[in-house]
């Protein structure tokens, strides 16, 4: 990537208020009387602003003194980090005022008063470190006061009271490590849990060989108990791998047990959550995913309210990345939710809101979430009769070009493309997405029983001449899927997508 679309995607990420703060304050410490780096930077802004696509040309364009634009080059990665310097201060200072800007502040001023031989003033400040630290669970500033603590006391003390006093400190310490390795033990299983339902596509367990490797993730001793969680983010990835184990299990009365306690659990330590509020937004998510599960509809509801009003309640301290999370989320589940009561109305209704609000966030969705509203759109429209729309969501994932990611989701947009075509009439289409279809499931990485029997009727059906040989298809084709509700593993392929539906209704009208 060039400096210049660096700096471009830059200006782009920023917020409102990061833009202000940079344009009010930060630039009023940069020398530079004529304004140079100030007019650059609300030129890179408009255009980010207007669109995608940055315009070198344009910014050579503007007025600017001096040999400014000769070294464009140079101002420009200048630029960059005065941004990078700028956005640090500004989420230091405003973000983490409260906290970490606090703990950081007072280290630095019981540092200068050490420095200057106050050691009974550099430890009272260190005393407030360390309560609103141990408050806040920051296991590593904690970690870094102790030390400064150590070191005071190695001079302020006599032999025989730092001879105590540094036993206890280093006995301080050593819990610190044990808490920061239990969080980080957590976070590794967590990583495991998230690559392992990644691989799958769908999120779903297809084969007895996958199964075992799931079980035996969970087997961790660290996941028997909620007591062997001994940090606040310990607890909430114990209840949220729970809720993934039961979720994959289909035990989904369990999994809302789980994301109920995960809520729960940051609801009670609202004040933990208010610097960085993601864990809060993905406990809500899980919770809304395991209410359509157990058709918990008025639960959905109220916690897709809570979900909404994120952005407003942590004003100061949301993300970007978490404004887009939570578009996705609402925007996928309820549509799950709409779809699994067959409101077709609310369907049509959720979707127009999606598609006024789609061009603000959909780059900015990771790709693999980006397949999957793709193709829940796709099915709402498809559930909706509206193929031509069906059609044309699909097209956004294939357009998307060559990747594993939703490997699952992209193979039953597939399947829906070709009974789209099927339903409109498109024989010319038909013709060309199932050569399309047949190639991609070819080549997907898993194949399983679903996939190899949707394979083999779509080599028959290019052998198909008359309308009794297609009924005859469809009901063979039915007897075979049907066959999968028997398996506990091949019938989650069913989830995503259930085709018998569409082939009960086939086969009754002809």
């Amino acid at each position: 990537m060039k400096a210049s679309d660096e700096i471009f995607m830059l200006v782009k990420a920023m917020s409102g208020k990061e833009k202000l703060f940079f344009r009010k304050k930060y630039l009023s410490l940069i020398e530079d009387a004529d304004n140079n780096y100030k007019k650059l930077f609300n030129e890179i802004a408009d255009q980010a602003q207007e669109g995608e696509i940055y315009d070198e040309d344009r910014i050579k364009e503007g007025i600017y003194s001096g040999k400014f634009i000769k070294n464009l080059s140079f101002h420009k990665n200048y630029l960059y980090n005065l941004i990078l310097n700028s956005l640090s201060f500004f989420n230091n200072f405003i973000k983490d005022s409260k906290d970490i800007y606090s703990v950081r502040n007072l280290m630095t001023q019981a540092e200068i008063l050490s420095d200057k031989l106050l050691y009974d003033q550099s430890l009272k400040l260190l005393q407030r470190a360390k309560k609103i630290s141990a408050g806040k669970d920051l296991f590593n500033n904690l970690f870094e006061i102790l030390n400064t603590e150590k070191l005071i006391m190695r001079y302020a003390s006599s032999v025989g009271e730092y001879t105590d006093q540094v036993k206890e400190i280093f006995e301080k310490q050593y819990s610190i490590i044990g808490l920061l390795k239990n969080t980080l033990d957590y976070y590794y299983l967590n990583e495991n849990v998230g690559i392992f339902l990644r691989s799958q596509g769908s999120g779903k367990v297809r084969n007895k060989e996958n199964l075992e490797m799931f079980e035996k993730i969970f087997d961790d001793p660290l996941l028997k108990d909620i007591e062997n969680a001994k940090t606040f983010i310990s607890k909430y990835i114990f209840y949220n791998l729970k809720l993934q184990y039961h979720l994959t299990n289909e035990n989904y009365e369990e999994a809302y047990r789980n994301a109920e306690k995960a809520v729960s659990h940051m609801e009670d330590n609202i004040e933990k959550i208010r610097m960085k509020p993601d864990n809060y937004t993905f406990a809500i998510n899980n919770l809304l995913n395991c209410a359509v599960r157990t058709k918990r509809y008025k639960e959905f509801d109220s916690s897709a309210v809570k979900l909404s009003e994120i952005p407003y309640k942590f004003n100061d301290t949301i993300s970007e990345s978490n404004r887009v999370f939570i578009f996705y989320s609402l925007s996928v589940l309820r549509l799950s939710k709409n779809m699994k009561i067959f409101d077709l109305h609310k369907l049509k209704a959720i979707e127009a809101e999606i598609e006024k609000e789609l061009s603000l966030y959909e780059n900015k969705i990771v790709l693999y979430q980006r397949i999957i509203l793709y193709y829940f759109l796709s099915v709402s429209n498809f559930l909706q009769k509206d193929f031509e729309k069906c059609i044309y969501w699909n097209s956004r994932i294939f357009n998307i070009g060559n990747t594993d990611l939703s490997e699952d989701y992209q193979c039953y947009s597939r399947i829906i493309q070709l009974i789209s075509y099927y339903e409109l009439g498109y024989i010319d289409s038909l013709e060309y997405a199932l050569k399309s279809a047949y190639h991609f499931i070819s080549k997907k990485n898993k194949i399983y029983r679903y996939e190899n029997i949707i394979q083999k009727y779509l080599r028959k059906s290019f052998r198909i001449k008359s309308g009794s040989e297609l009924k005859e298809m469809f009901l063979e084709l039915q007897y075979e899927i049907r066959q999968l509700l028997n398996d506990p593993f091949e019938k989650n392929a069913l989830d995503a997508f259930n085709i018998l539906y569409w082939l009960d209704g086939k086969i009754g009208k002809q």
